[in-house]
């Protein structure tokens, strides 16, 4: 009994919510009065909306419609190809201090990478990303990394490519794919998470002459209901939900820009 009872407690006054609910009842107050029936109905529409989009339900609805194009396949599966690429955004250029990368929840796709190279689906993997931020502050993401794994011991100098001057996911293709024309590279392992890979594969498709395949990983929609913590707003349920919500707005300004 203990247990369901911390976890609804948890539920209900954890910080998020309980704001959530809060500013409910001011802005039900605030537009109380027959002359501000418009405003109250106006309120609470854009507010159950937005209550919508905070739970893992509306998350996972987003994000799976963009993970689910390019499903999980078996390391068992795959053929060799001639290198892998693994495109950035797996560590916090501004939490970052000293030489051990901060690495966030994108993580996975460094080791999926890893994955490839240690089971000889490929013998070299090209890092690539710099940094994302305006003012391109912090460390330059692809060098830490390698130096990182080389000192760690995770793989060689000569398995290891750092592409340190990619901003963006238009910048990842176009630099990496210079790098791997060099390198006599046709097909290649494309590493990324999954509610990426459908923008980061049309992108590779528009802009470079390699033959991509997808290896999808850092899955952030859930594979079975979780029951009723799935149902309340959340900070977790809308940042993933605003994930979703941003690779599709930056398909758009992709297609509008002609990078796919």
């Amino acid at each position: 009994m203990f247990f369901y009872l911390s976890k609804f407690f948890t539920l209900i006054f954890s910080l998020y919510p309980a704001a959530y609910f809060l500013l409910f009842f001011l802005g039900w107050r605030a537009t109380k009065g027959t002359k501000r029936k418009k405003s109250r109905k106006l309120f609470i529409l854009g507010f159950l909306l937005f209550g919508w989009m905070s739970t893992d339900v509306c998350a996972d609805w987003i994000l799976g419609s963009l993970e689910d194009k390019h499903p999980y396949v078996s390391l068992e599966s795959l053929q060799p190809a001639d290198g892998i690429i693994i495109l950035g955004g797996m560590m916090d250029p501004v939490a970052q201090r000293g030489a051990v990368p901060e690495f966030t929840d994108g993580a996975n796709r460094l080791f999926a990478g890893l994955h490839l190279l240690n089971a000889n689906k490929a013998p070299a993997m090209i890092l690539s990303g710099g940094s994302g931020l305006i003012f391109q502050g912090g460390p330059a993401e692809a060098t830490l990394l390698r130096d990182w794994l080389i000192d760690q011991g995770m793989a060689t100098e000569n398995q290891i490519i750092a592409e340190a001057d990619s901003r963006n996911t238009a910048e990842n293709a176009m630099n990496s794919a210079d790098i791997a024309r060099k390198l006599g590279w046709k097909r290649v392992y494309l590493v990324t998470s999954a509610f990426h890979m459908p923008r980061s594969v049309a992108v590779f498709q528009k802009l470079t002459d390699l033959e991509v395949r997808p290896y999808p990983t850092d899955y952030r929609s859930s594979t079975f209901f979780a029951g009723p913590e799935a149902l309340f707003p959340s900070a977790h349920g809308i940042q993933k939900t605003w994930i979703g919500l941003k690779e599709y707005i930056g398909t758009f300004a992709y297609k509008i820009k002609g990078y796919i």
